[in-house]
Order: structure tokens, then C-alpha cells, then sequence
């Protein structure tokens, strides 16, 4: 199937599967007191400038310009972290950008931070493979799958949320079918993603889950070969996009960070989760309307 490029808007697609279809057993676990079916759609709406916005993993490098995005357009955003100092450092001050310093594997450091949040971006990772990165429970079962099913949970005890978006990764639903991604994933980083994924789909609330290929572009925070090497887009500025997880290709940090908020923009987003890498090509930039057109052509 032909993934959709803003090159090709308006091409059939056929819709893929959702988030923990296909499940493979003993790899997934849904919420207690949670089904597909009990999603509260009534909470659903378009997040919009003014409402109040969590990222999680905010001095990371998709959290930073996600961040700066978001308090560019007017939304009040709390910046989520380990580390006040750092925050600051990253992302300075501003009159809608609130420090919260937190650790998403401690339940109990997210009841005040999620508290009024009518959205959530869930940015959060680790290293695929061990590190000094590691220490602390930061592994990516720690991290990436308990950390992220505390702040799910965290959500919906509030119960304010209208969207959690989660950024996973290409690959979730391929690594045990050989290179790259069954390399990839030797220590578990994709099996807990995936993880991640189902119960954030099991759980009730209203979500978009982003697959994005390996990630280009500064800020360079993470510990890969493209940070190695300050890997760029370039003139890959255009986006594939599909509902299958597919994609192959490397993607911007930049395009990552847009697409978390065209998902927060348009409510047709509410429970979808999209692959998407970086082409040539000029793109739709951040214009709504543009990809506003090609989230659509991606649904048909």
C-alpha cells in the first residue's frame, strides 16, 4: 500500500489497523475497569489556544519544539520533566509556559501536573540500547512502558483530558520480523512501546498515537547514530503519512513535534494512530489547512 505525501492527496487508502489490533499474547495489557468500547468520546474536542496542555518529556528533543510550538499558538502549556533547572535552561520563561518537575515512574509526582490538563503530549524515551542513560530506572520498560501507563493512569483519574497524544515509534508491530527492527528492539524498546500503545487504546480516553521513523534534526538529545552524525532533513520537509505501520524512513523532529499538534487542532485525529517520515519536498510547513488535507487523504 501507498502511504499518502502531500504529493498525492485525495489517493485511496485503505484504513489501517488500530493500535493493539493484532495483538500478540502475553504483550499487551489493557486497563482495569477499561474497554475500547468505553471510550469517553463526550470528553473529546478540539484542543484549542487558551486550553491547558501537558508535555511530558519536555527537554527532550521532540519535547522542546512541541513545547515552543504549542506556547507559540496560544495554548497555556506545562512543560513536564525530571529537572526544574533544566527546563528553564532549555525552554526559558514565558507568561502561558509553567516548569512541572516530575518522574512519570512515580505515579504519585503526576496527580498535581495533570490536574486541568484538557490535553497530554507524551514525548518520553529512552535509549534503545543500555547506557548511562539507563541509571535511575530510565530503562525503556521502566521508562517507556510503566511511565507512560502512570500517566494514562493519572489521566483518567482526572478525568479532564480530552486527548493523549503519545509519540511511539516505527517498527512497534515488525520487530520480530528480522533487521532493523528486531536488532532495534534487543533490549525491549519496541515491545514496550507497543505495550504503551494498546493500553493508552484500551483505555478509555481519547487518544492519537504518532509512529515516527529514526529522528533527524537538532536538538540533538538522544544517544543514535543520526545524533552521532547531526543527521538533517535537508529538503525533506514534505510527510508521508499511513495508517499502517509501514514506514521506513527517517523523520524530523520538527515534523514530529507539528503532527502532535495538528492531532491536538483537528478532532477527527481522536483515536488514530499514523506512521510518519520525512520526504522531499516542500511540505505543509505548520498550516492546518494543508495538513488538515492530507490527515484526511490518509483516512480515506
Amino acid at each position: 500500500m501507498k502511504p499518502v505525501t502531500g504529493l498525492a492527496r485525495g489517493s485511496g487508502v485503505r484504513r489501517g489497523r488500530r493500535a493493539g489490533a493484532g495483538r500478540v499474547p502475553g504483550r499487551t495489557v489493557a486497563p482495569p475497569h477499561a474497554s475500547p468500547s468505553s471510550s469517553s468520546s463526550s470528553n473529546a474536542a478540539v484542543v484549542v489556544p487558551g486550553d491547558t496542555v501537558l508535555v511530558a518529556g519536555a527537554t527532550g528533543g521532540v519535547g522542546q519544539i512541541l513545547t515552543k510550538k504549542l506556547v507559540e499558538r496560544g495554548y497555556v502549556v506545562r512543560a513536564l520533566s525530571r529537572s526544574f533547572s533544566k527546563s528553564m535552561e532549555l525552554l526559558g520563561t514565558h507568561p502561558n509556559l509553567t516548569h512541572v518537575e516530575a518522574d512519570i515512574t512515580r505515579p504519585e509526582t503526576l496527580v498535581d501536573g495533570v490536574r486541568g490538563c484538557r490535553a497530554v503530549c507524551c514525548t518520553t524515551g529512552t535509549t534503545a540500547f543500555p547506557t548511562l542513560r539507563w541509571l535511575g530506572k530510565n530503562d525503556p520498560d521502566t521508562n517507556t512502558w510503566v511511565g507512560t501507563r502512570n500517566l494514562v493512569d493519572a489521566c483518567r483519574e482526572g478525568k479532564e483530558c480530552g486527548r493523549f497524544v503519545f509519540v511511539s515509534s516505527a517498527g512497534v508491530k515488525r520487530y520480530d520480523a528480522g533487521p532493523p527492527y528486531s536488532i532495534l528492539n534487543a533490549f525491549g524498546v519496541l515491545v514496550a512501546k507497543e505495550k504503551a500503545e494498546t493500553y493508552l487504546a484500551n483505555s478509555g480516553m481519547p487518544y492519537t498515537i504518532v509512529r515516527p521513523g529514526r529522528l533527524t534534526d537538532a536538538p540533538y538529545t538522544s544517544y543514535d547514530l543520526n545524533t552521532l552524525m547531526k543527521g538533517e532533513s535537508g529538503e525533506r520537509r514534505e510527510v508521508n503519512l499511513s495508517l499502517e505501520e509501514e514506514l521506513d524512513g527517517e523523520t524530523s523532529r520538527a515534523a514530529v513535534a507539528e503532527s502532535c499538534v495538528q492531532s491536538l487542532v483537528h478532532a477527527f485525529m481522536e483515536n488514530e494512530t499514523f506512521s510518519i517520515e520525512s520526504v522531499l519536498g516542500e511540505g505543509p510547513e505548520t498550516s492546518d489547512e494543508e495538513w488538515a488535507s492530507r490527515l484526511r487523504a490518509m483516512r480515506m
